[in-house]
């Protein structure tokens, strides 16, 4: 702060603040008709309890100025109050900045009026006006810091809400009043299509994915995530998937009330996909049928047992299952068959017939085809004893 020992100097300095502090109310006034006139976030505030809490920053902003001196830890406090104050109404910090602007623009004319009005020298205004914008310095960090720390406080308890309200879909727990609220406080169409997900918490890529939708301090309106048995579950909206390093189960699209359905169709994706060693965004269209195979042990067992165990257990019988499926994947075409196995079209038809031999099926046969094709498919993540 400028040092103003000289006699001349506090005489002069307290007699132009003094004048300032007498107009201290209209001087609240023209700011707050200024905030609201220039920024919406002030319109919905009562005009009254605005420039009470204006003129009360602007009076320990004038003491300390008067005083030489630095803010108080009490002044300070209450600089931080008034962001808190600010966020928890609503207004933008963008616009609380705004408004200390115009606050510092009318403090300062009106100053320079008084200073001119008292015939104060220049080097006494110039002195003011540089001890103010040091004032103005700690004070932008007070109210800013108090604004940020309960914007993260309010982001943090709108996620919690969002998490409880994505808990309470996909396990089935709301009724339809309470989505019906819910979906209106997130501006959400109960009618409309959304997807259940579900991550492994152990899976690093997936989960970091998941969190990169969140934008840092600002709630995405897309996803709501939540905590399921040591995973991250939600949903997200619209039909579309997730893009990702990791494995996330995907359900089906359905409306809010139907996510119980979807949730547990995705948590089915995702036990299916990691047992088949699968990474990206699995759902009913990528999987097919694998989700039964999964789920269904003993049928599996029972196919297996029926068209693979026939075959043996040698190189050979692996060679001639692995001839099947390429076969079976190729839509029950030879030449394509052959292409993928770069081997001659007679020896796809050897080891076809060979099959057919051994376990009495015809492969052309659709439903025959079909078993044959589950019984491979389980044997693959249940190898026999």
């Amino acid at each position: 702060m400028t040092d103003f020992r000289e006699a001349a100097k506090p005489t002069a300095r307290r007699r132009v603040l003094t004048r300032v502090q007498e107009h201290a109310p209209e001087l609240g006034d023209r700011i707050v008709a200024r905030a609201r006139a220039e920024m919406p976030g002030y319109m919905a505030l009562s005009g009254a309890e605005i420039a009470r809490m204006t003129v009360a920053i602007v009076d320990r902003l004038l003491a300390a100025l008067r005083d030489a001196r630095a803010l108080t830890a009490a002044d300070l406090a209450a600089l931080r109050e008034f962001g808190e104050v600010r966020a928890r109404q609503g207004v933008s910090l963008s616009d609380v900045q705004n408004g200390w602007r115009i606050a510092i623009r009318e403090i300062l004319d009106d100053l320079t009026a008084s200073a001119r009005t008292a015939r104060i020298a220049d080097r006494i205004l110039l002195a003011l006006i540089n001890d103010l914008l040091d004032i103005v310095d700690q004070a932008t960090q007070a109210f800013s810091g108090g604004h940020r720390d309960v914007e993260i406080e309010l982001a943090r308890h709108d996620q919690q809400l969002r998490a409880e309200f994505a808990r309470g879909l996909l396990l089935g727990g709301l009724g339809p009043g309470d989505i019906r609220i819910q979906a209106q406080r997130y501006g959400l169409d109960p009618e409309g299509e959304f997807r259940a997900f579900r991550a492994r918490g152990d899976d690093p890529l997936a989960t970091a994915d998941l969190r990169g939708l969140l934008r840092p301090g600002i709630t995405s309106p897309r996803i709501f995530p939540t905590a399921m048995d040591g995973d991250t579950a939600g949903f997200v909206c619209g039909t579309g998937t997730i893009e990702t390093a990791g494995t996330i189960g995907l359900g089906p699209a359905t409306r809010l009330a139907d996510l119980p359905r979807s949730f547990r169709m995705a948590s089915r994706m995702l036990a299916t996909a990691h047992r088949y060693a699968l990474t990206g965004s699995a759902d009913l269209d990528r999987l097919g049928l694998l989700p039964a195979i999964v789920a269904d042990i003993d049928l599996g067992d029972e196919l297996a047992r029926r068209y693979l165990d026939p075959l043996g257990t040698g190189e050979q019988a692996g060679i001639v299952i692995d001839t099947v499926e390429h076969y079976l994947n190729a839509g029950l075409r030879i030449e394509a068959t052959a292409e993928r196995l770069i081997v001659h079209q007679n020896t796809v038809r050897y080891r076809l017939a060979r099959f057919e031999e051994l376990t009495g099926t015809d492969l052309r046969a659709p439903y025959s085809a079909m078993r044959v094709w589950w019984a491979i498919r389980h044997r693959k993540v249940n190898p026999a004893d």
